[in-house]
């Protein structure tokens, strides 16, 4: 059996019922949102990445937002990182925060590693969703998180399993 952490901790919380989910309930603060960066950083990432600003707010058509800058931020990170302000339960937060961490990996921690591999920039908008997102998914597998490309709601409110939404 694999050893507790506060991420399987948080993904093995018993979830809200379905009336508290549609209500969009959880409603994270700064210091959850840092938290879960920070736990999400030192486990899945090895605490590589510096925490780019943050920001809670309303997003249509979207729950999450890793955003690529042409500058490096005075956090020493090229991104930064909206996200929604309201969630269905602490697990699709922690599942979507992480999600963002890997586009902030790719473009902070891979893009240099594939200048030196491979002797040319990585392209800024190339492999969003291609092999060096996806090279994550053992370790989410592992920390009990789901790493895809997006999550349908009506098939979670039918299964309530990130592996079938």
């Amino acid at each position: 059996m694999a050893r507790p952490n506060p991420i399987r901790a948080i993904m093995a919380t018993p979830l809200p019922g379905i009336t508290y989910q549609r209500r969009k309930q959880f409603r994270p603060t700064d210091a959850e949102v840092d938290y879960a960066y920070d736990i999400i950083n030192k486990y899945v990432f090895d605490g590589v990445l510096k925490k780019p600003v943050i920001k809670l707010k309303t997003i249509h058509k979207a729950w999450g937002m890793c955003h690529w800058m042409f500058t490096e931020q005075q956090r020493g990170t090229h991104c930064k990182i909206d996200l929604m302000d309201k969630w269905f339960c602490p697990q699709w937060f922690m599942n979507t925060l992480a999600h963002e961490m890997v586009h902030q990996y790719q473009w902070d921690v891979y893009r240099w590693q594939h200048l030196e591999t491979h002797g040319r920039p990585m392209f800024e908008g190339s492999n969003a969703h291609g092999p060096s997102f996806f090279m994550f998914r053992e370790r989410f597998d592992y920390y009990d998180l789901t790493l895809k490309t997006w999550f349908g709601q009506k098939r979670w409110f039918r299964h309530q399993v990130f592996t079938k939404c």
